[in-house]
């Protein structure tokens, strides 16, 4: 509300007379900054403790709302669903590779699991020789693995600031990338998982071409964490870093080295062997 003595101030002229607002209104130069100075007093404990940062036209979200992969609701706050497509779509596995590769995903994050090896058991019988495929115990252990993966407890919220990692990988059939970050256990939680098929022209690049599509196009899913902070690419293609630091390159790898330019990383090179938890979600995108 204005002040009587500040209400003459924003009065108007029309044909039926002239009029004074008694509230703060839109269109006046310091409205804004008036707005803004009241909200952030009465927000000030919670800014400073980090826990909320107030917009200018964005304060109050009063029911379920979903904002930049988060679901906001009854004061809470969570991953948003598209976070974990791509492990909540697993495919169920008909074939031993196929319970490799889950096992390989999920075997990666098990030190927050809790029973991670009796939750696994059932499955990793599945990995020998002569046994029949998917029981109700099987199934009951690969959707419990899918849902834990899908949790709080494993899927953490993005961060501003904290050490990034992002781990990509790619095949004829698709291409594969988790997001992660450090959290206050010092431990690396993924913050987001990807896959996606490739389309008949991407299937005809030779493996080096696909692995630098996934890392583009992880790069273009994540953007919006990634720009403005250092992080890290990992990746099992040895030879991505040097060539991309080559004067001549062809058409395409130059059109995607350029695209690179905008973010501020580093590249580790891993062994295959290390990294089968986006090995899983290129395979089975």
């Amino acid at each position: 509300m204005l002040t009587k003595i500040t209400e003459k101030y924003t009065s108007f002229i029309v044909p039926d007379g002239q009029f004074e607002f008694n509230k703060v209104p839109f269109g006046l130069s310091t409205s804004p900054g008036v707005f803004q100075r009241y909200v952030s007093n009465i927000l000030r404990d919670l800014t400073r403790k980090g826990i909320v940062i107030s917009y200018l036209d964005d304060l109050v979200i009063p029911e379920k709302n979903e904002q930049e992969g988060h679901i906001i609701e009854s004061g809470t706050i969570k991953p948003s669903p598209t976070k974990t497509l791509a492990v909540r779509k697993f495919p169920e596995p008909t074939t031993i590779k196929q319970v490799q590769s889950f096992l390989g995903l999920t075997g990666y994050f098990s030190k927050y699991i809790k029973d991670y090896s009796k939750i696994a058991k059932p499955l990793t019988y599945l990995t020998r020789k002569k046994t029949s495929f998917f029981r109700d115990s099987t199934k009951e252990a690969f959707e419990k693995l899918k849902k834990i993966m899908s949790e709080g407890s494993i899927l953490h919220l993005y961060k501003y600031g904290r050490k990034t990692e992002l781990h990509t990988d790619a095949c004829k059939q698709g291409y594969g990338a988790i997001l992660l970050q450090e959290a206050e256990d010092g431990k690396l939680h993924p913050v987001y998982y990807m896959s996606k098929k490739t389309n008949t022209a991407e299937e005809k690049y030779d493996s080096y071409e696909l692995e630098v599509l996934a890392i583009i196009n992880s790069l273009k899913k994540f953007r919006v964490y990634l720009l403005g902070q250092p992080f890290k690419i990992v990746t099992d293609c040895s030879a991505f870093q040097k060539t991309m630091q080559k004067m001549e390159l062809i058409t395409r790898i130059a059109r995607w080295a350029l695209q690179l330019e905008e973010f501020d990383y580093e590249i580790e090179h891993r062994a295959g062997s290390r990294m089968k938890h986006v090995d899983a979600l290129s395979r089975y995108p």
